[in-house]
């Protein structure tokens, strides 16, 4: 497996360079948010979900007075990942890869992507331990017993109490170890996610 972790992070350091320079990805403008913007005034809500991954935020945290990206040809903007499609491995084991530096994840089978979201990690003073991780326990519907916050579709991937789970993407680091995910991609997770699945953490 280790093989396996090590290709996907080269594929991933020489392809991910030109997602987020300058220059908006493929099938994407910028666009200014004034005061009094919301996603329903910016673009349809068949796009909603597009723009909360790429720009990292949930639908209550869309920075004001700041450029974004918004979908020009929603074709080639659903084509956009900002991670390698696929990894070479004959390997069957699945994989769960979380970019701290870039705020995303992604889901692996069998060597390839088969989806992939925004997370927001642990800020400053929390930071998000690296390393190689696996699935140990899920819970639907838990509640943090640290923090007495709910976390639902937690995926557990250490002892130590660090989870992946749904809650508030403001588009940068922001939790207090976990990994965040917007709602629909923690319960996608939970539910294709297995118990001892590889987590990688870089």
């Amino acid at each position: 497996m280790r093989k396996v972790y090590i290709l996907l992070v080269f594929l991933f350091l020489n392809n991910f360079n030109y997602c987020f320079s300058q220059e908006p990805p493929v099938g994407f403008i910028p666009h200014l948010t004034k005061a009094g913007d919301t996603l329903s005034k910016i673009v349809p809500k068949s796009q909603w979900k597009i723009i909360m991954q790429i720009n990292k935020i949930d639908e209550e945290h869309l920075p004001l007075n700041k450029i974004i990206f918004i979908p020009v040809n929603m074709e080639r903007a659903r084509k956009f990942t900002p991670l390698p499609t696929n990894v070479c491995s004959k390997r069957s084991e699945r994989l769960i890869y979380i970019s701290l530096a870039n705020q995303f994840f992604g889901a692996y089978e069998k060597g390839r992507l088969v989806f992939w979201g925004p997370i927001s990690s642990g800020k400053s003073k929390y930071k998000t331990p690296k390393g190689e991780f696996k699935v140990l326990w899920k819970s639907r519907k838990y509640r943090s017993k640290r923090y007495s916050q709910p976390m639902p579709y937690a995926i557990n991937i250490s002892a130590a109490g660090y989870f992946l789970h749904q809650q508030s993407l403001p588009g940068k680091p922001a939790s207090r170890g976990c990994i965040r995910l917007l709602n629909s991609d923690a319960e996608k997770l939970f539910k294709w996610s297995k118990i001892n699945d590889p987590v990688l953490i870089e």
